[in-house]
């Protein structure tokens, strides 16, 4: 099956509630009946739940558009509307299965720069932020014949002061890092941390053992794991195998978080066929020993995990999207220490539910919650 770009999915919580906006190419041309909601003398809204266009001076000082080609999600300038507006730019368009994609400074001159894995081009590459504003690219190979690459992460491994690139390749079973040995991304040296590693299809890394330097973490899909490998000599050139979960039926994400607040790294996981979310406590502290606690163990065909405080109490959420439920969830951190979870829905209809992120994509100070559904073709936010 070929890997299509991803479709994106945003929200926003706020006082207590989900506001959800999502973008669906249509072709609207049925009448409008506006109402003034707010009775501050402007359209605000209409019968297909467009906000509709005035350009007025009132006390809200929106002024809100309504294309109604339709799209059926339009402009509202409104500071409280929560609605930014998106302008789409190509980085790459042959890209050819693209299915992975990680944003960080690779070249160290200060801006944002792209990376991505391609499964049938067997590809992991970054694209120069040329301008540093995002309009122009220029395309770097790091290694075009990593084969089924499915994953792709940035970390400094070896501890020298630039970013080095890591991923995972399906078809290799292999767990790799590549050296930035220039600084600035034009050339690489490759390092295999594992390469008998069954179906690798996820790629992260993180401090595990509290020693200072940066550890690798990944999931096999084939080998039901997901391990650890510590950066023995802290500049990644030894590696020591450590696994977390060898039974975790279908691992296929992994992620870092302090869940339980106790100053260390624990490690979140999503397993397709065990239908599982699920924190692994790092009970020793250093990585040595690991205590499961399952997040939601119904959570049909899990494919991703992540961790952020989505409430804003001081303390880690998870949150996790699930291909056969068509879901994107939350899981709220009860207790504050991971012994308790309650379950919120940010979307049960979201066709194919694949990726999830979180961030404050619309800068008011609080998490907006990301999705990418594989079946439903659509952006949203």
């Amino acid at each position: 099956m070929k890997y299509v770009v991803l479709v994106v999915l945003a929200a926003a919580f706020s006082a207590g509630c989900w506001s959800m906006q999502e973008i669906i190419t249509g072709n609207d041309t049925g009448a409008d009946t506006d109402t003034d909601s707010d009775s501050d003398g402007d359209v605000d809204t209409d019968a297909d739940g467009d906000s509709d266009s005035d350009s007025d001076t009132n006390s809200d000082s929106d002024a809100d558009t309504d294309s109604d080609t339709d799209t059926d999600i339009d402009t509202d300038t409104d500071t409280g509307g929560c609605i930014p507006t998106w302008t789409e730019h190509t980085v790459d368009g042959a890209f050819d299965g693209a299915v992975s994609v990680y944003a960080a400074d690779v070249d160290g001159d200060g801006d944002m720069d792209v990376l991505g894995a391609a499964y049938y081009d067997a590809s992991i590459t970054w694209w120069e932020n040329i301008a540093g504003d995002g309009t122009a690219w220029t395309e770097h190979t790091v290694d075009g014949t990593f084969d089924g690459a499915y994953s792709v992460y940035v970390a400094d491994v070896n501890g020298d002061g630039d970013m080095d690139v890591l991923g995972a390749a399906v078809l290799d079973d292999a767990i790799a890092w590549w050296e930035n040995t220039s600084g600035n991304g034009t050339a690489w040296t490759e390092h295999t941390v594992d390469g008998a590693f069954d179906g690798a299809g996820s790629v992260h890394a993180a401090d595990v053992d509290g020693d200072g330097d940066m550890d690798v973490l990944g999931t096999a899909y084939g080998d039901d794991a997901i391990a650890w490998w510590e950066n023995t000599n802290g500049d990644g050139t030894t590696w020591t195998e450590h696994t977390v979960d060898g039974a975790f039926g279908g691992a296929v994400a992994v992620y870092t978080a302090d869940v339980d607040g106790d100053g260390d790294m624990d490690v979140l996981g999503a397993a397709y066929y065990d239908a599982s979310i699920a924190w692994w406590e790092n009970t020793a502290g250093n990585g040595t020993s690991w205590t499961e606690h399952t997040v939601d163990g119904a959570f049909d065909e899990a494919y991703s995990v992540y961790a952020a405080d989505v409430d804003g109490d001081g303390d880690m959420d998870v949150l996790g999207a699930a291909i056969d439920d068509d879901a994107i969830a939350w899981w709220e951190n009860t207790a504050g220490d991971g012994t308790t979870w309650t379950e919120h829905t940010v979307d049960g209809a979201f066709d194919g539910a694949r990726s999830v992120h979180a961030a404050d994509v619309d800068g008011d100070g609080d998490m907006g919650v990301l999705g990418a559904a594989l079946v439903d073709d659509a952006i949203g936010l």
